[in-house]
């Protein structure tokens, strides 16, 4: 039997009932870990805890109290975090209700970020930890329709590279992953939430939604799933130096790939097409 690489580690994942957060925290349990997972859905943590032997703090993690009591089930030791709750708000810059950007911001930047902050006291003490924070290629170029998702993957990266130079000297690592299109609830709660606005026929973005199923057939076409993902955060994890970004789909590749070569004008060209962006003339 193969040893378990993580065994008398503990490891606090978010988000942990679904999608990449599941399948998370199954191959960290597998690896032996302790786990302490934290998710809205109580029934549905307490039921995903069970099965792995996990620890569970249920509640919304942009709730100070729910991170405070899922820092303390730690019992002082935090060897990763991994930060994966996360959802994406869908509209347009303009017509985003200030609540919703700030409520995007909550939960993707400020609730991880608060984290960040409550576990590095003790993995400053024991000179070690992995701080792995899920983002997305979305977090280096602004797409349309995704403006506020956009900004707040942003801020993550942004606030993961300072953290990463100035926890260093301690032996702690912060490492980046960006999925792209993965085989998750992601799209179905997008959707939900920008349902009203899709299905607006007088709102002047109107021409911006015509094509948002064929849109996502073709993001969903080219998706990854989560346990491959998981996988890449495993690989955080375990590596003796960790990348400071791990990009997993071949289509978030092929993007990181076309900012670093190509001017930024033809990468906007390229992603107008791809988001079936309205020429003047389907305006009114």
């Amino acid at each position: 039997m193969a040893p378990r690489r993580l065994e008398n580690r503990t490891a606090l994942v978010t988000g942990a009932t679904a999608g990449i957060g599941l399948a998370t925290a199954r191959i960290l349990a597998g690896e032996g870990a302790k786990l302490l997972l934290n998710a809205r859905r109580e029934g549905l943590l307490a039921a995903v805890a069970a099965e792995l032997r996990a620890v569970p703090v249920p509640g919304d993690v942009t709730d100070p109290s729910v991170r405070a009591r899922l820092v303390e089930a730690c019992g002082g030791r935090v060897d990763i975090l991994v930060n994966n709750a996360g959802y994406g708000e869908a509209g347009p810059v303009e017509t985003v209700k200030e609540a919703d950007g700030r409520r995007q911001f909550e939960v993707n930047f400020f609730a991880a970020a608060a984290l960040m902050q409550a576990v590095m006291p003790l993995m400053r003490k024991s000179r070690s930890g992995r701080i792995v924070n899920i983002s997305s290629v979305a977090g280096r170029f602004g797409y349309p329709l995704f403006g506020w998702y956009c900004a707040s993957k942003h801020a993550l990266e942004g606030l993961s590279d300072s953290l990463r130079l100035e926890a260093r000297p301690w032996g702690i690592h912060v490492s980046l992953v960006e999925p792209g299109p993965v085989e998750t609830e992601f799209f179905d709660v997008t959707r939900g939430r920008a349902e009203g606005q899709i299905g607006d026929p007088s709102s002047p973005y109107a021409p911006f939604f015509r094509h948002v199923d064929e849109i996502e057939r073709e993001m969903m076409s080219r998706a990854v799933t989560a346990e491959r993902v998981a996988r890449v955060v495993l690989s955080a994890c375990l590596a003796r130096r960790p990348r400071d970004r791990y990009v997993v789909a071949p289509m978030a590749k092929g993007t990181v790939l076309a900012l670093r070569l190509l001017p930024r004008s033809w990468v906007d060209k390229a992603a107008s097409r791809q988001f079936r962006v309205p020429r003047p003339e389907e305006l009114r």
